[in-house]
């Protein structure tokens, strides 16, 4: 008996056995991150790495990047963000229409609430780490491809916190 599996079929069990389990991705995450060159410790929850830039002025940027893994039909990803805006109220309807008209290519902001009631802006993008190696080195792929993401994400949360609080630097 003669076992045929279409091209797709095929596709996806080679799919699912290169697949990263969601523990791994985690160790994995960490490995490319180490890759990249760029400075960054664990958070006092030990959810995320953060990561600090500094920009011109005195200004700094963080840079989270989620340790858990998100898994949906066997892509892992992880969440990189940063907080554009804090306030104690809720934004009002003409930030958030500032803030949404400044539309980028590449992920989204929303709003949170953290657990001191405080309420935030964040810019996030996802990242997808199914192709991490159990062991990465600076020119990999995936690497470069994180490493871009957390600059972009650098990039756009400094620019929007500096078009929404001017000289006061949120960080």
């Amino acid at each position: 008996m003669t076992l045929f599996l279409p091209p797709l079929a095929a596709a996806l069990c080679l799919f699912a056995a290169h697949a990263p389990s969601a523990d791994a991705g985690s160790e994995r995450l960490e490995s490319a991150l180490r890759a990249t060159g760029l400075n960054y410790s664990t958070n006092a929850s030990g959810l995320s790495y953060t990561l600090l830039f500094d920009h011109p002025g005195g200004r700094k940027q963080t840079i989270y990047v989620s340790r858990n893994t998100n898994k949906v039909q066997g892509i892992l990803t992880h969440t990189l963000y940063t907080t554009v805006w804090i306030g104690r109220t809720p934004p009002d309807e003409a930030l958030m229409k500032r803030v949404l008209s400044q539309t980028e290519k590449l992920g989204g902001f929303y709003v949170y609430k953290d657990q001191n009631d405080n309420w935030a802006i964040r810019f996030s993008v996802h990242f997808d780490a199914t192709d991490l190696y159990e062991s990465s080195a600076s020119g990999d792929t995936p690497v470069k491809a994180l490493k871009d993401r957390i600059l972009f994400v650098n990039q756009v949360g400094e620019k929007t916190d500096k078009e929404l609080n001017g000289n006061t630097d949120i960080k």
